[in-house]
């Protein structure tokens, strides 16, 4: 009875298709042929020539939105973030599916003269057991919204902010989503840009739906087939309908999703309202003492770059960046 009632269907906001809805045949293999991207490994890809510059585009694109619009200092977060941010964030128990760990041999010289000779001759990596390993005091990051809550941890902010502040950074964030991983569309290693609301409730969900609304009219400039839908994060928790069934009902995550392919569409970007968690557990209030709430706008990099040539190609991507620039950065 309980199963049935967490039952909740994604509800669509916004949708458009393209009047030429044909999709350019095996992208992914043109630019490995052109050498513009090259596989190093599972979900792991080397990127060049015009899909780096496309990147670079929309990153500065989305960079200069969260300056020009929300006056959002620009930062540089590590790839590196501690494993205690990431406990304290709940990830361990929410997503431990897609956790990467930083480690090192332990410290004890027995043990790494014994690795060493294991491995002489350029022997293939084996670890005889998980006690050469030292308990990892890093992950590398998921996401980069993580690394500005734990920045801010036992702050208070004070009225003069006008209950928002906002933060914007580009990191390397990884996830391992095992046989999942394919190609473009699903990376172990990606590239993120956020844009991240701290502050009043009403404020911080204001930003949110307005950052969506800016970025649906960038779609239109592209001339992109797409939706935006509400969404739930890919849980790995004994409560996952629950979890599902609350970020649906409760509209605390959309997502951007754009056509690849007739079949296929993919997940490029996300608007998310996290309520006071973050603010909770990092112990960030505001000028009253209560707990701020937090959001953030953030974007799959390689997903959308990949999408774009897909659809309508690196040159109409580029010119068209160009013209929404123009338009909604006020640039010339």
């Amino acid at each position: 009875m309980q199963s049935e009632r967490l039952v909740v269907q994604p509800k669509v906001i916004k949708q458009r298709v393209r009047e030429n809805n044909s999709f350019f045949p095996d992208v992914y293999e043109m630019l490995c042929k052109k050498g513009d991207v090259y596989k190093e490994g599972t979900g792991v890809i080397a990127k060049g020539g015009e899909f780096l510059a496309l990147l670079q585009a929309f990153d500065l694109f989305f960079e200069k939105l969260g300056i020009l619009k929300y006056e959002a200092p620009p930062r540089t977060y590590n790839t590196l973030i501690p494993t205690d941010w990431l406990r304290r964030a709940g990830y361990f128990t929410s997503c431990a599916h897609s956790l990467t760990f930083a480690f090192h041999l332990v410290e004890d010289l027995d043990r790494l003269n014994a690795f060493a000779d294991r491995h002489s001759s350029n022997k293939a990596l084996h670890l005889e057991s998980i006690d050469e390993i030292a308990t990892p005091e890093y992950c590398l990051s998921p996401a980069v919204c993580y690394h500005a809550y734990g920045a801010l941890e036992g702050m208070q902010f004070d009225d003069v902010q006008d209950g928002l502040k906002v933060f914007t950074a580009k990191g390397s964030c990884f996830r391992y989503e095992s046989k999942n991983i394919t190609d473009l569309d699903r990376l172990w290693e990606f590239s993120m840009r956020e844009i991240i609301f701290i502050g009043e409730k009403e404020k911080v969900i204001a930003a949110r739906k307005e950052s969506m609304e800016i970025i649906w009219r960038l779609i239109e400039i592209l001339d992109l087939t797409a939706s935006i839908e509400t969404a739930s994060d890919p849980f790995f928790s004994t409560e996952f309908k629950s979890l599902r069934f609350f970020q649906l009902a409760n509209e605390l995550k959309f997502e951007l999703n754009l056509d690849i392919s007739e079949e296929k569409s993919i997940a490029a970007a996300s608007f998310n309202y996290h309520e006071n968690f973050f603010g909770s557990n990092f112990s960030i209030t505001s000028a009253d003492g209560s707990d701020v709430h937090t959001g953030c706008a953030a974007f799959g990099l390689e997903r959308l770059v990949y999408a774009v040539y897909a659809q309508i190609g690196y040159e109409n991507g580029i010119e068209r960046l160009k013209t929404a620039s123009q338009e909604l950065l006020g640039e010339r």
